[in-house]
């Protein structure tokens, strides 16, 4: 197959991934994967890619060369995903006859224990966030700091998910099909943090003509993405001198937070639409090491 169809193939797999909802930097990343891929292949064979003429044992050996080259089990895992998907799509697309990933096995490892903000950094970069200029960044932060809410389940907000009064404050959280899974009671900051946002956005929970309309936009005026959290949370990390802070670390600071405070597992689990304990259970562990110590 010559090498611009492999690429038509690429960028065409790239478009059903983005159809799919998947999230920006997981396109990108599964992109750089298959072209490692075929740079290995290439590399390995002396041949042009090709394809239809990929054997299991090909991906099996694509496998054993990146543990020599001492990657990461989480690494490995996701380059052998993206390859399955590839295939997959491949496959359904009759390009190929059938996936030679399909049951290529992933790397077993011991979960490792969330990566979590020291209380003073939290401090400091809820700090940073309210004292933006721009009403955007607290809300966006302190939502994602004190209340564990994925940036993908903030970016689906609407304004009618919002209920606020002068005793208490909650968001409804949808799923799939637009259905409420739970709700989730902001603290006394992330709700100051968040009515500032709503006088800036002009909007009001009691507006019922605007209860549909995404809660959170961009200063230009456009739904806001995950990547714009993404960016967000990295540009407001900097300016409080805190490189490399993702909205996952604010979600994981929350869960560390409410389990210090005697939140059970379960309740935890519950409150952050979480399937399964294990990640939770693995930073309990880890607080309570660092308490024995």
């Amino acid at each position: 197959m010559a090498e611009h169809s492999v690429q038509e193939i690429r960028e065409a797999f790239q478009e059903h991934l983005s159809t799919q909802g998947k999230h920006q930097n997981t396109i990108r990343s599964y992109a750089n994967d298959l072209k490692q891929f075929m740079q290995w292949s290439r590399s390995s064979f002396g041949d042009a890619f090709a394809l239809a003429e990929l054997t299991r044992s090909d991906v099996q050996d694509y496998r054993t060369f990146l543990l020599t080259r001492n990657s990461s089990p989480a690494s490995v895992n996701r380059k052998i995903t993206a390859l399955r998907q590839f295939f997959e799509y491949c496959v359904a697309q009759a390009i190929m006859k059938e996936n030679p990933a399909a049951d290529i096995s992933g790397i077993s490892a011991e979960p490792r224990a969330p990566a979590v903000l020291p209380r003073k950094d939290a401090l400091l970069l809820a700090r940073t966030a309210e004292r933006n200029p721009g009403p955007l960044e607290a809300a966006v932060i302190l939502l994602l700091l004190h209340s564990g809410l994925r940036s993908s389940e903030l970016c689906a907000m609407t304004v009618g998910d919002v209920h606020l009064t002068p005793r208490e404050g909650r968001v409804f959280i949808k799923g799939q099909r637009g259905k409420t899974t739970r709700f989730v009671f902001l603290s006394t900051r992330a709700q100051n943090a968040l009515r500032q946002y709503m006088r800036w956005r002009g909007v009001s929970v009691m507006a019922k003509r605007l209860r549909k309309e995404p809660l959170f936009i961009t200063y230009e005026g456009n739904p806001l993405t995950q990547q714009a959290v993404d960016q967000l949370v990295k540009r407001v990390g900097r300016s409080a001198g805190l490189p490399d802070i993702t909205p996952s670390m604010l979600r994981n600071t929350y869960a560390s937070n409410a389990l210090q405070s005697g939140k059970s597992l379960d309740s935890l689990a519950r409150a952050m639409g979480v399937s399964s304990v294990k990640t939770l259970q693995k930073l309990k562990e880890e607080l309570d090491d660092g308490q024995e110590r």
